[in-house]
């Protein structure tokens, strides 16, 4: 398996994709960061800077995904996956490799990415505001794990997919549509019948528990959904949740396939 870990690492750092990718969000880095160091405003400010990222936590599950998708989008289209079990690679272990090729890279590039968003506020922009950058350093832990769920679930869609929008719109679909179906009938369900079991299920999912324990960063205040253990703790079980769940399906999904 080693081997073909290595293999795949080789094909990705000279994948054009991702050097496309890691390029764009690196250049969009810089002209944003110059952008709001040049036009003196209310918004010249870190905390301004920060709190794009910290509102946000959910786009780094979109990256996680983007990054998983311009891997190994064309992989079953391609026989990829096909060639490597043809090989004597075991399907599983296929799976699991593309899983830990797909969260390295997706690592790294963010790794780089922020390194350079820190950086050029920290140079280029007052100091002043109630976002810091301990909250974003903060906001790493508390969404990594999700993000690799991200990962892990968007190599599952490519397993089962050939077409790059369906993979999109079913991530789309698990990720935020469905969490927030989940959650409006929740909340009729507690109005209706007094019970709260579907609206606590709901707000497990993270699209759902950051979309309002995020409400409160802004100019004035910095409240997320990490400032407390137990909010911390909810991020981190629901990463390993969805990542449990999502590898359960894909092992299940390569064993079982006609690929």
């Amino acid at each position: 398996m080693l081997n073909f870990i290595k293999s795949e690492y080789y094909r990705m750092i000279h994948t054009t994709g991702i050097r496309v990718f890691f390029g764009i969000l690196s250049v969009l880095t810089i002209l944003l960061i110059s952008g709001i160091s040049i036009v003196e405003t209310q918004y010249h400010t870190t905390s301004f800077s920060y709190s794009i990222l910290v509102s946000s936590p959910m786009f780094f599950t979109l990256m996680g995904m983007l990054t998983a998708s311009i891997l190994y989008e064309d992989s079953k289209r391609n026989g990829i996956i096909k060639n490597s079990i043809a090989n004597g690679i075991p399907r599983g272990k296929v799976f699991f490799s593309q899983c830990i090729v797909s969260i390295t890279t997706a690592t790294v590039i963010m790794t780089i990415v922020l390194t350079l968003w820190i950086f050029m506020t920290e140079l280029f922009l007052d100091k002043t505001g109630p976002v810091h950058m301990t909250d974003l350093l903060m906001e790493i832990p508390a969404i990594y794990l999700i993000a690799v769920s991200s990962i892990v679930l968007t190599i599952v869609l490519c397993l089962c997919f050939q077409n790059g929008a369906f993979i999109f719109f079913t991530w789309l679909f698990v990720f935020f549509i469905f969490p927030t179906i989940l959650l409006k009938f929740g909340i009729a369900v507690s109005a209706h019948f007094k019970t709260d079991f579907i609206y606590n299920i709901a707000m497990w999912m993270p699209s759902n528990f950051f979309q309002i324990n995020t409400a409160n960063v802004n100019m004035s205040s910095c409240i997320t959904a990490w400032d407390t253990t137990g909010g911390m703790l909810r991020c981190i079980i629901a990463g390993i949740s969805g990542i449990i769940i999502f590898m359960a399906i894909g092992f299940r999904h390569i064993r079982k396939a006609d690929l």
